[in-house]
């Protein structure tokens, strides 16, 4: 197996996804390859670090209200339970599907996760080969906009708060809307420091709720993430979207540029 044939291959190769003989060829060539040894290391932090996130968020925690109405419902079956001889059986089943109904909230947390983490894959890469090794050529935001997400549209005019970072400038030179591993971005390009920083926005229904342990954008909050490919990346939400802020500059600098576009590619889209 060459690097190219494993990188493709690496979340399922952490999941244990693999089949016996691919998982083996992976293996091999990670035992002579630095280079996607540190990649793999590297997703795997990252997925550590994206499910710690989750595991941690309180706003997907269970309401209150809901564990107190279920506590008192388990309650009042017990106490009728016991007034009507109410069967071992039955309420193993009503305490087995409590427990499902906490597995599914589990497993879709970390699919959620596993969303997260793959549209920042993509996001990544579209900064890296974008235009060179896309599948289809790059379109306008006002095409996009007319064909995939009307949102889109309000990036064609959207400048960051300052056009100055600590002593160097900071302007858009290109914006249009380009796909990666059958994701869709709004692809803005910026120039800090004489190297492209790129600002990449999709809507995020693939993640679904995986955006919400990102900072609130409209504030300028962004949130780091591991180093990905030998690139630093931030990123930040708005109420349907999520975007990734790219760049081979260091991570400090990339969530400078993240703050500087973040309040106004948020209300952008939030007035489309």
């Amino acid at each position: 197996m060459e690097c190219r044939d494993v990188r493709p291959l690496a979340d399922a190769f952490l999941s244990e996804l693999l089949l016996v003989e691919t998982m083996e060829g992976v293996v091999a060539h990670l035992a002579r390859c630095s280079a996607c040894r540190a990649e793999l290391d590297g997703l795997r932090r990252l997925r550590a670090a994206t499910r710690s996130a989750f595991a941690n968020t309180s706003s997907l925690d269970a309401r209150p209200e809901f564990l107190s109405a279920l506590h008192a419902r388990l309650q009042a079956d017990a106490e009728h339970g016991a007034r009507v001889g109410l069967t071992r059986r039955a309420w193993l089943a009503s305490a087995a599907s409590v427990a499902a109904a906490l597995a599914v909230g589990a497993a879709w947390r970390q699919w959620a996760a596993r969303s997260l983490t793959a549209l920042m894959h993509a996001a990544v890469d579209d900064h890296r080969f974008c235009p060179r090794k896309l599948s289809e050529a790059p379109m306008t935001l006002a095409e996009a906009a007319r064909r995939y997400d009307a949102a889109l549209g309000a990036l064609q005019t959207v400048e960051p708060t300052v056009t100055e970072l600590d002593g160097s400038v900071l302007r858009i030179i290109e914006r249009h809307s380009c796909a990666f591993n059958g994701e869709r971005f709004a692809h803005v390009v910026l120039l800090y420091r004489d190297r492209p920083v790129s600002v990449l926005v999709a809507e995020a229904a693939a993640s679904g709720a995986g955006i919400w342990h990102l900072g609130p954008a409209d504030d300028g909050t962004v949130s780091p993430w591991p180093a990905t490919d030998g690139l630093h990346v931030a990123a930040f939400r708005g109420s349907r979207h999520v975007a990734f802020v790219v760049s081979a500059l260091e991570q400090t600098d990339v969530e400078a540029v993240g703050r500087a576009m973040a309040g106004p590619v948020t209300r952008a889209l939030a007035q489309a």
